[in-house]
């Protein structure tokens, strides 16, 4: 394990295309993310909901997240992008408290990594700028596609390694895992599930050995992950796993993005593979420009970063020599003063026309090249084109006619800073490790203050109040700004008191209507996925059974509800009302067979009923049992 960090890791260098992948993949995942959030904004964060925001309007910060997350897709500003978009995780995420659920301390985590990433350095567009800076007549600067293997394998131990590795410590001290119906009691249980899965369920001694092996792979992950033999089956079975989180329980971006993290494992051969699927020898297009015009060589610079494909040659007309039987009728002016394209069959294209043509040859541009030829916009862009092309009439343009600034290329990553020794590889090298330290040390902390541990340390009181004294004073700090936490998920106390399900139903125009949180079969609706299922079904739907005269704390989080269902359907509250109905299912202790068709059988009654009066709902409660 020494050598592997030593010389392995933190020193190997490999291509950075899947960073960039992982890159487009969490800005979409976000940008769901927050597009819930942003559509139930005012069931959450008003101070009333849908009446009055409060101090702080939360629309404004969501709106300009949007833009930060659209320049992280694209690459563009990356690192001021990554560094709003970790201000705004901590503010959204590290803030919620009755909307928490725990991809969102993944979230935080990668967001604070993502600062210090190199998650730009190919497919952006920070990367096509860079390009157009650098290059001039002499060369085409060329991006270095090498970073440090450890950019793609700390996200992994960060967000998963280490989450399995504390929620092995909390399912060994929980009677549900260690019976081996810690994926069997939550899977049968409607409230917690959003898709029938007894195909599976009924199977004891099948559910029984998931159950077990999740937690043999959650703490054996963290130590195997770093060797490359087991990484590609310890990716299939994670996606596996993943896959099974994403049918069965409503919180699809949690399974989604621990996905999407796992394919940072995937090697860098299989990245360079599918870059080669986009490229094809077939070139369709022969894209001719004066190999001494600075302006000529940012326009076949733009053209190679976006020809993703490669269909397109760029050929300098210096380097023609009367080699293309086509432009043997246009002297070598002509074909300096105007660019000059050329099909597979021969075709020649000038000017504006060649441009048209090289965006349908580019395949993925067509679109553009359809709206190029529009009246209008045909028009104008062949008036734009005269222009420029015009000032090369007289006098071509060259480094010392055109006023394009030529840069010296920036320091190699191996190139010394003031102190001998020290350049930006071996910075990043000693960030990376210096991270390493601080997760551990903060995971450590977390998984010493877990009961299991606390159990069995009495004999160690003075270490041990040391250790929890530094625990408490940095578990906020670790978990806010970090992520670093504990994971204690689907344990005993989760169910077993929780023995009701709530329905309630709206009543309009003579009709009965479900409203989306709870569905007839008593699985969640579509107001009740992501951090909204753990905000009602943990701490609404929950509270009122284990608080049982505490009515007040449902009313207070299910009227929300009522006014988005009315919005959302256009229904006026004061001529509708609304019924509360009850299930009661059992919490076994044991596996069952067909345990969940029964609990979904079960009969509903009304418990409870409400109706809007001087604009403020009033409900009437029924007995529970």
């Amino acid at each position: 394990m020494k050598s592997l960090f030593s010389q392995t890791i933190f020193n190997n260098k490999v291509d950075a295309t899947g960073l960039s992948v992982f890159r487009f993949l969490y800005s979409i995942i976000l940008f769901v993310e927050i597009s819930r959030l942003f559509k139930f904004r005012h069931l959450i964060y008003d101070k009333i909901p849908f009446q009055y925001a409060g101090e702080i309007d939360t629309t404004f910060i969501f709106i300009f997240w949007y833009i930060v997350l659209g320049l992280l897709l694209l690459g563009l500003y990356t690192r001021t992008a990554t560094i709003i978009n970790f201000v705004f995780g901590v503010i959204v995420f590290s803030s919620a408290k009755m909307v928490s659920y725990h991809v969102y301390y993944c979230y935080v985590t990668m967001n604070i990594l993502l600062m210090f990433m190199p998650v730009s350095r190919v497919l952006s567009l920070d990367n096509l700028f860079k390009k157009l800076k650098y290059s001039s007549i002499n060369s085409f600067y060329v991006v270095d596609r090498k970073i440090l293997q450890i950019n793609y394998l700390f996200p992994v131990f960060a967000c998963i390694g280490l989450v399995y590795f504390d929620s092995t410590f909390q399912k060994l001290n929980s009677r549900l895992w260690l019976d081996g119906l810690g994926m069997w009691l939550p899977s049968s249980l409607p409230m917690i599930t959003w898709n029938d899965a007894s195909w599976i369920l009924n199977n004891e001694w099948l559910i029984k050995f998931v159950g077990y092996f999740v937690i043999v792979f959650e703490g054996l992950f963290i130590f195997l992950f770093w060797h490359k033999p087991f990484r590609i089956p310890l990716l299939i079975i994670g996606i596996l796993f993943h896959i099974g989180i994403l049918y069965i329980y409503p919180i699809p971006l949690f399974a989604i993005t621990a996905m999407a993290i796992y394919l940072l494992l995937l090697p860098e051969a299989f990245w360079i593979r599918l870059s080669n699927l986009f490229i094809t020898n077939n070139k369709t297009y022969k894209f001719y420009y004066d190999a001494e015009c600075p302006l000529c060589i940012k326009t076949v610079t733009l053209i190679r970063h976006f020809d993703i494909f490669k269909k397109i040659n760029c050929i300098t007309v210096q380097s023609i020599a009367n080699s293309e039987p086509a432009l043997k009728q246009y002297s070598e002016n002509e074909l300096l003063i105007n660019i000059h394209g050329v099909t597979k069959k021969g075709k020649v294209l000038i000017g504006y026309d060649a441009y048209i043509e090289l965006l349908k040859k580019m395949m993925y541009t067509y679109p553009i090249a359809l709206l190029m030829i529009l009246p209008g916009v045909s028009l104008i862009g062949k008036k734009m084109y005269k222009y420029i092309a015009g000032n090369r009439l007289n006098q071509r343009c060259t480094e010392e006619t055109c006023i394009i600034p030529v840069y010296t290329n920036p320091p190699l990553e191996t190139d010394d800073y003031l102190v001998s020794g020290w350049n930006q590889l071996r910075i990043s090298k000693s960030f990376w490790k210096f991270m390493f330290l601080i997760f551990i040390v903060g995971q450590t902390l977390v998984i010493w203050s877990s009961p299991l541990v606390q159990k069995r340390v009495s004999i160690i009181k003075p270490v041990n109040k040391v250790l929890l004294s530094t625990y408490y004073n940095t578990k906020y700090i670790f978990k806010r700004y970090v992520g670093v936490t504990n994971h204690p998920v689907f344990l005993n106390d989760h169910f077993d008191k929780n023995n009701h399900i709530f329905k309630i139903t709206c009543l309009y125009n003579n009709k009965e209507i479900t409203i989306p949180i709870i569905r007839n079969n008593g699985m969640p609706g579509k107001y009740n996925t992501g951090q909204l299922w753990c905000y009602y079904t943990f701490f609404t739907s929950f509270d009122i059974i284990r608080q049982q005269t505490n009515f007040y704390t449902f009313e207070e989080r299910v009227t929300p509800f009522l006014n988005l269902f009315a919005i959302d359907n256009k229904i006026n509250l004061n001529n509708a009302s609304f019924k509360i109905y009850i299930k009661n299912i059992d919490i076994p202790q044991k596996w069952q067979k067909d345990f969940l068709q029964k609990q979904i059988e079960k009969p509903w009654k009304i418990t409870g009923t409400c109706k809007l009066e001087n604009n403020k709902f009033l409900f009437h409660w029924l007995n529970l049992q």
